[in-house]
């Protein structure tokens, strides 16, 4: 028997199975419903504020970078327009 055919065979097997009747909700809700928010420990406030931080410097540095490389690349562009020529 090749693979192939063991494949197939236990895709048949796998097919004949009967799918569980599984309903968790009412647990879940009720596990939900009972529980009270936790506050945020030290360290969770420090990560929530450094990435509050990050995020707040990104925004202006990727502005930043990407003006800076928009005027670096114009005497890039004037060479390479002048030489196209001999392309």
């Amino acid at each position: 028997m090749n693979w192939e055919e063991k494949f197939m065979l236990l895709a048949a097997r796998a097919r004949t199975e009967e799918v569980p009747q599984v309903n968790v909700v009412p647990e879940v809700l009720t596990l939900l419903s009972s529980g009270q928010a936790e506050p945020l420990t030290v360290a969770e406030n420090l990560w929530m504020w450094l990435a509050a931080g990050a995020s707040a410097v990104a925004v202006p540095a990727a502005v930043v970078a990407i003006s800076v490389y928009n005027a670096s690349m114009g005497p890039l562009r004037e060479i390479v327009n002048s030489i196209s020529w001999a392309m």
